[in-house]
């Protein structure tokens, strides 16, 4: 089967559909399904107790209250996960068993937060403000593993897995994984977060090294035929960034998939200073962060149940369609929320971003569905390259936080986010051109 998609310059041909051939899937479809969802489910549970929106930033407002600090951390989030894949995309495409890249930067991942945790440990819970810049450092390191991580995950699952079954394991993991993550942390956070200051944090993290670790180790179970790749010569920082803005001149489809992400990604800008917003509310307290933990990862199983779906029925246009749109009403909801002082009811807000993580997942599965599998690298570290554009504005918008209030900057994102939204309307259906597509 063929795609054909028009560009300005004529039409690009796709001669290889996304879905696997069957000499990559084999007889083990059903067990490299389970093992990725064991792997997922490791993987979330580590990952609520580091969430982005709430612990993270928190830990951080204990060492220093800056406004601009505290906004540079969705920048270094995005850098991190954006310049390392594009960087090292070569490489992931000539590595024969893609397993070995997803198993050694999920355990890879652990290493950054057993440091944060022992070096609690070691200062008596009372890091210096000049730790900052250690923290943003060992930040910045976790998130360009995180990028390879999340690149090399896409490939495998591009490569081990139909389309019409990727919704499927998405929403799987995301409901048994969040299912077992809220259980460990209504048993462990309720009790960690009792306490002030910076000690809780050294369990936090440690937890997550550990999780992570063992996520990394459970990869290791994946039934893979190897590729057989040859080694793609070395390619020069200037020549990487090149090829990726030849792919968004010639390709019409990703370019278009590339701007919808970029007015997307705004929302996630926002993160670390939803936690501030609802920490500077009368009545709130630390204990209520276990509370919007909860409440996010929720959102995103319910959000992925629903559009898991979506995508394996009718394509992942579809769910990209709903969750964008549904995403304007986030930063609605915060200014709403904070303007009549309900603490008690802030937890909505962190309900409601919980679909923030599930579209980045559905962009990237976007992405694998309009170009053959061994282009897959190229396209997922392209897309996160342009979604790490708009994140050079976060510190400023951090300091437009604390200059002049939520309001504005809230409700920009928000019509940013609308704009998005249409233009997924826009956008192709990639299984549209398959004869044998679900419809």
């Amino acid at each position: 089967m063929m795609f054909r998609y028009e560009t300005e310059s004529g039409c690009v041909s796709l001669t290889q559909s996304s879905t696997p051939p069957a000499s990559s899937i084999g007889n083990t479809s059903r067990w490299n399904f389970f093992a990725l969802l064991l792997h997922q489910i490791l993987f979330r549970i580590a990952w609520i107790f580091k969430t982005e929106s709430v612990i993270m930033p928190a830990f951080l407002d204990t060492i220093t209250e800056s406004g601009i600090i505290r906004g540079a951390l969705p920048l270094l989030n995005r850098a991190g996960q954006s310049i390392a894949p594009l960087m090292l995309s070569d490489r992931l495409t000539a590595t024969s068993l893609k397993k070995k890249w997803l198993s050694r930067t999920t355990f890879l991942m652990g290493a950054p937060f057993l440091f944060l945790g022992m070096s609690i440990q070691l200062a008596d819970a009372q890091l210096p403000a000049w730790y900052a810049i250690i923290f943003l450092i060992v930040y910045t390191l976790f998130f360009c593993m995180h990028g390879l991580n999340d690149t090399t995950y896409s490939t495998v699952l591009g490569k081990l897995i139909r389309p019409d079954r990727r919704g499927r394991l998405q929403a799987a993991a995301s409901t048994l994984g969040t299912s077992l993550a809220i259980t460990l942390a209504l048993l462990l956070l309720s009790r960690w977060l009792k306490t002030e200051g910076q000690t809780p944090f050294e369990n936090i993290f440690l937890f997550v090294g550990g999780a992570m670790m063992l996520a990394g180790i459970s990869a290791t179970a994946m039934k893979e035929i190897p590729d057989q790749n040859s080694i793609p010569a070395h390619r020069g920082v200037m020549k990487v960034f090149q090829d990726a803005w030849l792919l968004l001149r010639t390709d019409a489809v990703l370019r278009r998939l590339c701007t919808t992400a970029m007015l997307f990604i705004f929302s996630q800008i926002l993160f670390p200073h939803y936690q501030w917003l609802g920490l500077s509310l009368p009545g709130a307290s630390r204990t209520y962060l276990m509370d919007w933990v909860i409440a996010q990862h929720v959102g995103a199983a319910v959000f992925s149940s629903i559009c898991g779906f979506l995508a394996d029925r009718f394509g992942t246009r579809s769910a990209l369609r709903l969750l964008i749109s549904a995403a304007v009403f986030a930063p609605l909801i915060a200014v709403v929320l904070a303007d009549i002082g309900k603490v008690d009811w802030y937890w909505i807000t962190f309900l409601w971003i919980g679909l923030v993580p599930v579209t980045l997942r559905m962009q990237i599965n976007y992405a694998i569905e309009i170009v053959a599998r061994h282009h897959h690298p190229e396209y997922i570290s392209t897309l996160n390259l342009c979604m790490a554009i708009p994140f050079l504005l976060s510190p400023l918008a951090g300091g437009f936080v604390s200059w002049f209030g939520h309001t504005g900057p809230f409700l920009g994102v928000s019509c940013l986010i609308a704009i998005a939204a249409m233009l997924t309307w826009t956008m192709k259906e990639p299984r549209a051109s398959s004869a044998d597509a679900p419809l």
